[in-house]
C-alpha cells in the first residue's frame, strides 16, 4: 500500500495526516484524485490565479508586443529589450535560494502577498521610463526582486503536500493561469497600447496580480504544516546527488530554448514576411497550448513514466525551430510552431516541481526545487537575448533556431537518463516503474 497526504479541511492548508493509495496505480483510483480535488478546490485555485499573475505570467508573454512601441518611443533594439528580461532571470536564479529559506521561515501565503503587491508595483513603474536604458534595466531587476516569491516555488509546495493521488493533475491545473495569460496578455497588450499606449498599458497590467490575486491568496492560500525539522528546511537534495544536476542541465536547455522562441516569436517571424496581426495570433496561441499542454502533460505524468513523457514534449520545440528555419515563414508554420512551442511551454512547469518530487527527496523539496529553478531561470536568462543577438547581427533568425532545435533534443536525452523512480526511507514510496 502507498500512502498519499491528507487534508482536514477545505482551502485550509495541509495537516500532514497520511491517507491510503491503493498500490498497482501510479496515480491511485480515480476517486481518490477526485475526492482531493474536491477537498483542496479553493487552495488549488489560489495557486491558480497566484501563478498565472505572477512574474512568469503578464511581464513574460507581454514583452514581445511592447518591442516596436518601445523602438519607436527610443530606438531601442530587440535585443536591448530582451536584456530586461534577462537581468529579470538572473535576479530569481540569483535569489530563489533565499526566497525559499524566507518562506519556510515566515511563511509562503506572507512571502505570496508580498511579492504579488510588489511585482505589480514594480511592472507600472516600467511607465515612468524616459529612454535611459540602464533604468529600465534597473526597473526589470525590481520586478524580479518583487516577482521571485510570485513563481512556482511558491505555489506547488502546498499542492506537493495536499495533492498525491493526482499530484500531477493539480501541479497542471495550477499552472494554468499563466496559460490563460498567455492566450489572452499578448492580444489585451495589444489592445491597451493601441487604445491609450504604452505607459498606461504598463500600469494596467500592472495592476492586475494586486486587484485580483492579492484578496484569493488572502482568502484561500494557506501554508502546509511544516514536516521537516526547521533547521534542514530550505536545504537542497545534497549536490552530489547525479539526478539534481541531470535535472538542472536539462530544464537549463529547455528554459533557454522555450524563453527564447517565445519572447522572439513575433519578431521572427515578422521579419520573415508574415504580418503582424497573424505573427501576434500566432503568438496568443502559444497560450491555447500552454492550457492544453498543462493540464494533458499533468494527467499523464500521473500515469506514466514521467521522463519519457517529458522527452515527448520537449521533442516538440526541436521540430517547431526546424520548421520555422527551414524556409520562409508563412502563417500556417507560424500558427504549427506556436502551437508545438506552446504544449512544451505548458509541461515544463508541471514536469520541473514533479520530477523533483519523485525523485528527490521530498523533505528538501523547498531547496531542491530553488536549485532546479535556478538552473532553469539561468537558460531563461540567456535564450531571449542570444537568440535576439543573431537577429540583430545576421539579420535573420535562421541560425538561432536551428541551435534550438539541437538543444531540445540534447535536452530530451538527458531526461531519458533519470532513470526509475527511487525510493526515499520515511516517505511515501513512488511508483518504480521506469522506461520499458
Amino acid at each position: 500500500m502507498q500512502w498519499g497526504l491528507a487534508n482536514d479541511g477545505i482551502g485550509e492548508g495541509v495537516s500532514g495526516e497520511v491517507a491510503p493509495i491503493e498500490a498497482g496505480d501510479p496515480a491511485g483510483p480515480p476517486q481518490a484524485v477526485w475526492a482531493e480535488l474536491r477537498r483542496h478546490w479553493r487552495l488549488l485555485g489560489a495557486c491558480t490565479i497566484g501563478f498565472g499573475l505572477s512574474l512568469s505570467g503578464i511581464p513574460f508573454y507581454t514583452l514581445g508586443v511592447f518591442v516596436d512601441p518601445l523602438h519607436t518611443a527610443f530606438g531601442w533594439s530587440v535585443g536591448q529589450v530582451q536584456i530586461g528580461l534577462t537581468i529579470s532571470y538572473l535576479t530569481t536564479m540569483a535569489i530563489l535560494p533565499a526566497v525559499g529559506w524566507l518562506a519556510d521561515r515566515i511563511g509562503m501565503r506572507a512571502v505570496a502577498l508580498g511579492a504579488l503587491t510588489g511585482l505589480g508595483l514594480a511592472f507600472m513603474a516600467l511607465s515612468l521610463q524616459r529612454g535611459q536604458l540602464w533604468a529600465f534595466w534597473l526597473n526589470w531587476f525590481f520586478i524580479s526582486l518583487f516577482g521571485t516569491g510570485t513563481l512556482a516555488i511558491t505555489w506547488t509546495r502546498p499542492l506537493t503536500h495536499a495533492f498525491r493521488a493526482g499530484r500531477g493533475l493539480a501541479l497542471g491545473l495550477s499552472l494554468l493561469g499563466t496559460g490563460v495569460i498567455g492566450i489572452f496578455g499578448p492580444p489585451a497588450a495589444r489592445a491597451l497600447i493601441d487604445a491609450v499606449g504604452w505607459r498606461w498599458a504598463y500600469v494596467c497590467l500592472g495592476a492586475a496580480p494586486i486587484v485580483l490575486a492579492v484578496p484569493t491568496t488572502l482568502l484561500f492560500f494557506r501554508d502546509p504544516a511544516p514536516t521537516v525539522p526547521h533547521e534542514a528546511r530550505g536545504l537542497p537534495a545534497p549536490l552530489t546527488n547525479p539526478r539534481l544536476w541531470l535535472l538542472g542541465f536539462a530544464f537549463l536547455l529547455i528554459a533557454g530554448g522555450v524563453s527564447g522562441t517565445i519572447t522572439n516569436l513575433i519578431k521572427a517571424v515578422t521579419s520573415a514576411g508574415v504580418s503582424r496581426g497573424d505573427a501576434v495570433a500566432a503568438a496568443s496561441l502559444v497560450g491555447v497550448f500552454v492550457v492544453i499542454g498543462r493540464v494533458f502533460c499533468g494527467a499523464l505524468i500521473d500515469r506514466f513514466w514521467a521522463p519519457g513523457v517529458a522527452a515527448i514534449f520537449v521533442a516538440m520545440p526541436a521540430t517547431a525551430c526546424a520548421l520555422l528555419a527551414s524556409g520562409p515563414a508563412r502563417p500556417g508554420v507560424a500558427a504549427i510552431s506556436a502551437a508545438l512551442i506552446g504544449l512544451t511551454a505548458g509541461a515544463e512547469f508541471d514536469l520541473l516541481p514533479f520530477l523533483i518530487g519523485r525523485y528527490l527527496p521530498l523533505r528538501r523539496y523547498t531547496g531542491s526545487l530553488a536549485a532546479g529553478s535556478a538552473c532553469f531561470y539561468l537558460g531563461a536568462a540567456a535564450g531571449g537575448p542570444l537568440l535576439a543577438a543573431f537577429y540583430d547581427r545576421l539579420g535573420s533568425y535562421r541560425l538561432g533556431l536551428w541551435g534550438a532545435s539541437g538543444l531540445f533534443a540534447v535536452a530530451a536525452l538527458a531526461l531519458l537518463c533519470l532513470g526509475p523512480y527511487p525510493a526515499f526511507a520515511g516517505e511515501a514510496a513512488a511508483p518504480t516503474s521506469g522506461p520499458g
